[in-house]
C-alpha cells in the first residue's frame, strides 16, 4: 500500500517507503508530518531585542541604541556630530556625550562661556566676548592685556628743562629756573 496515499506530509513531499513513510519539511517546517514550525527565535538570535518567530525566518526589534539584522551593531549617535565649538563626542549605547573645551558648557557644548562676567578688564576697559576668548579696549592712558598698565606718558621725556610726573592720559613738568612753557622748552 502507498502510506504517503493519505498526504501525512503538510508541509513538504513524501516519500513512501516499506510500511512506513518520509516527509521532507520544507524550510522553516519540522516534526514527522512537517506540521510543526521550527522556532527560529529558539537559538536568541536578537543579540539586543526581541525576536518574532515567523516561517523559515525570524525577525529583531531592536532595543534603543542598537540596529542591524540581529541587533548586534551599536548606533554611532557621534556620526551627526552633534558636539559644537570644537566639543569631542563620546558614543555611548543609546545615546551620547560631549566633552566640551574650556569655556563652553552645555550638553552639546552650545553655549560659550562669558569670559567678560568676570569682569577682567581693569580701569574702565570695556570687555568684548568671543569663543573661548575675550579682548580688551582700553581707555586712553591704559595698555595692556587687561588695561592694567597706566601708559607713562613721562616715558618719552616731554619736559626738556623740568622733571615730569606722570598722570592718566597726561603728564605734568616742573619747570627749573629760567625755564618755561608745557614742555619746560621756553626760556
Amino acid at each position: 500500500t502507498d502510506d504517503c496515499a493519505s498526504s501525512p506530509c503538510v508541509h513538504g513531499p513524501c516519500t513512501d517507503g516499506v510500511g512506513s513513510y518520509t516527509c521532507s519539511c520544507e524550510n522553516g517546517w519540522t516534526g514527522q508530518n512537517c506540521d510543526q514550525n521550527m522556532d527560529e527565535c529558539a537559538s536568541s538570535p536578537c543579540t539586543h531585542g526581541t525576536c518574532t518567530d515567523g516561517v523559515g525566518s525570524y525577525n529583531c526589534s531592536c532595543e534603543n541604541g542598537w540596529t542591524g539584522q540581529d541587533c548586534d551593531q551599536d548606533i554611532d549617535e557621534c556620526a551627526s556630530s552633534p558636539c559644537w565649538l570644537g566639543g569631542t563626542c563620546l558614543d555611548h549605547v543609546d545615546g551620547y556625550s560631549c566633552v566640551c573645551p574650556k569655556d563652553t558648557t552645555g550638553k552639546n557644548c552650545e553655549t560659550d562661556i562669558d569670559e567678560c562676567a568676570s569682569g577682567p578688564c581693569q580701569n574702565g576697559g570695556s570687555c568684548y566676548d568671543d569663543i573661548n576668548s575675550y579682548t580688551c579696549q582700553c581707555p586712553i592712558g591704559y595698555q595692556d592685556d587687561h588695561c592694567e598698565s597706566d601708559i607713562d606718558e613721562c616715558a618719552s621725556s616731554p619736559c626738556t628743562h623740568g622733571t615730569c610726573t606722570d598722570g592718566v592720559a597726561s603728564y605734568t613738568c616742573s619747570c627749573e629756573n629760567g625755564w618755561t612753557g608745557l614742555n619746560c622748552d621756553q626760556g
